[in-house]
C-alpha cells in the first residue's frame, strides 16, 4: 500500500524556468542531512551531509528536493533544512516567468485521501524551486484529517506521511467545524508536522475539541507558536502563492438565525473555501448545507441561501471542480446552489456509517447534479464499499481521488483499494 501511495506524486522539474540552483545545508539540521534514494522517509541512506554542506537542486517533490552532491552522487534531502547561499556567483536563478503565467509544467494536487466516513484532503502547489520570489513555492495544505486520531488507524496522516518525512512543514491546517469525522485525524498532522498556520470557523462543540485546540496551540513552527486564525473575520488572505486565489465564502461563529440548532448549526458554521490557479477553481463545502433532508430542493436554507442571497459571494461560486457538501447529504446541494456552482467535476468522501439507516452520499443527491449536467463527472471514497460489503472498520481502504491542475486543464484520477480505475464515462448518481 505505501509504494501505491507513492505512486500519486510525481517530481517536478525545475527545467528552464529557474535552472539548477545551489543550496547549503542549513544550521538546524543536525547531526546531519540525510540524503535518500527516493523522496520518503524510509528509503535508502546515500550520504548525510553535515550543516554548511552545498548542494546543486535540480528538481523538486512535495517536502523534498532532489540534489547532486559535489562527488555526482544524486538523491532526495528535506526541503526544509536548505537554504539559499547568500549570492554565489553563477548561482543566481532565472527570474520568475511575469506575474499571472502559469507554465504547463506547474501542476498543482489536490489529494482526496479515503479515510473512511469523514473528509481529509491535502493541497500542494507546484515547487519551482527558487527561493523567496513569492510563486510557486511548493505550499503544502491540510483540510481536515478525518475520523480517527490514533496512530494505528489514522490514516489520513500515514498518506500524508508517506509522501513527507517527521516534521516536514504544513503550511497551513484547516478544520472546516468540529465534528469528529472532520478534525480527530489532524491530531496526526499536529504529532508527525510542523503546522505554520490554523484556520477553524472558532465554532465551540465540546471538551474533545477544547483539549484538541490545546494540541494546537501548543504546537510550535520554526521555533514560535502557531498562527491562530478563528472565526470568518480573523481568517485573512492566506499567502500560498501568488498564483493561488484563496477565497473564504463562508463559515463561523455563526450568530445571525436561521442555521438551524444543534449538529445542524455547527454544520453551517463550516468553513467554505474557494481556490482558483489559472482559470481552473475549486470549491471546499465542508459539511455547509442547503435544507433539512425532506425539504424541497428547490427553496435554500441555512448556509446556502446566505452565500447566494449575497450577490458578490454568489458571483463566486462557479467552480470547476466541488467537493461536495456533507458527504452528498440529501441536506446539501440545493437546486439553485448547483446551478450557482456548475462544476465539472463533483468529489464525494464518504464511508460506510450509517446515519438511521442512511449511507451517504444519498442518490437523489447526485441525481440532482446528473440532472443539472450529464456530461458531469462524479468520484467518490467509497467507491464500491458497499459491494465489497466495508463497514466503518475497514472502508478506509484507498479508494483515493487525486486531482492534478496546471491552471488550463484539471485531471483526475481515482483509485480503488489503492489500484487506479478508469474515469466515469458519464454522469452516474
Amino acid at each position: 500500500m505505501r509504494r501505491a501511495l507513492l505512486l500519486l506524486v510525481l517530481p517536478m522539474a525545475l527545467g528552464a524556468q529557474s535552472g539548477a540552483e545551489s543550496l547549503v545545508v542549513r544550521s538546524s539540521a543536525t547531526p546531519c542531512l540525510t540524503v535518500r534514494r527516493a523522496p520518503e522517509a524510509d528509503a535508502p541512506t546515500l550520504a548525510c551531509l553535515v550543516p554548511g554542506t552545498v548542494v546543486t537542486v535540480d528538481s523538486a517533490a512535495p517536502f523534498w528536493r532532489h540534489v547532486r552532491l559535489a562527488d555526482g552522487k544524486r538523491g532526495w534531502a528535506a526541503k526544509k533544512f536548505l537554504e539559499e547561499q547568500g549570492g554565489t556567483p553563477g548561482d543566481t536563478p532565472a527570474p520568475p516567468p511575469p506575474s499571472g503565467t502559469i507554465p504547463d509544467s506547474a501542476w498543482l494536487e489536490i489529494h482526496i485521501v479515503d479515510v473512511g466516513q469523514g473528509d481529509g484532503i491535502w493541497i500542494t502547489t507546484h515547487d519551482d524551486g527558487v527561493q523567496g520570489n513569492g510563486r510557486f513555492d511548493g505550499r503544502n495544505i491540510v483540510i481536515d484529517g478525518g475520523p480517527d486520531a490514533s496512530e494505528a488507524k489514522n490514516e489520513f496522516a500515514k498518506y500524508v506521511e508517506a509522501h513527507a518525512h517527521h516534521n516536514a512543514r504544513i503550511d497551513a491546517l484547516i478544520v472546516t467545524h468540529p465534528h469528529n469525522d472532520h478534525y480527530p485525524g489532524a491530531r496526526g498532522i499536529l504529532r508527525h508536522f510542523e503546522v505554520c498556520d490554523y484556520y477553524d470557523p472558532d465554532t465551540p462543540n465540546g471538551s474533545d475539541f477544547d483539549a484538541f485546540l490545546g494540541e494546537v496551540r501548543g504546537a510550535k513552527c520554526n521555533g514560535a507558536p502557531i498562527r491562530m486564525h478563528r472565526g470568518r473575520a480573523n481568517l485573512g488572505t492566506p499567502n500560498w502563492g501568488s498564483e493561488l486565489t484563496v477565497e473564504w465564502l463562508w463559515g463561523g461563529p455563526i450568530e445571525p438565525a436561521g442555521m438551524g440548532s444543534g449538529n445542524t448549526r455547527v454544520n453551517n458554521a463550516s468553513l467554505v473555501m474557494k481556490l482558483t490557479y489559472g482559470t481552473q477553481s475549486f470549491l471546499f463545502m465542508g459539511d455547509a448545507e442547503g435544507k433539512e433532508r425532506d425539504d424541497s430542493p428547490d427553496v435554500p436554507r441555512y448556509a446556502e441561501k446566505a452565500m447566494l442571497a449575497d450577490p458578490a459571494t454568489a458571483a463566486k461560486l462557479k467552480a470547476t471542480v466541488l467537493k461536495v457538501a456533507h458527504h452528498g447529504s440529501e441536506s446539501s446541494s440545493t437546486t439553485p446552489f448547483i446551478s450557482a456552482v456548475d462544476p465539472e467535476v463533483l468529489i464525494v468522501s464518504s464511508g460506510r456509517k450509517a446515519f438511521s439507516g442512511t449511507y451517504l452520499p444519498d442518490r437523489s443527491t447526485l441525481q440532482r447534479y446528473c440532472a443539472h449536467n450529464p456530461s458531469l463527472r462524479i468520484y467518490r471514497t467509497d467507491q464500491d464499499d458497499e459491494a465489497e460489503h466495508r463497514t466503518t472498520a475497514n472502508d478506509a481502504d484507498g479508494d483515493h481521488i487525486v486531482i492534478r491542475t496546471n491552471g488550463k486543464r484539471t485531471v483526475v484520477q481515482a483509485y480503488e483499494n489503492g489500484h487506479t480505475v478508469a474515469a466515469p464515462a458519464s454522469c452516474v448518481p
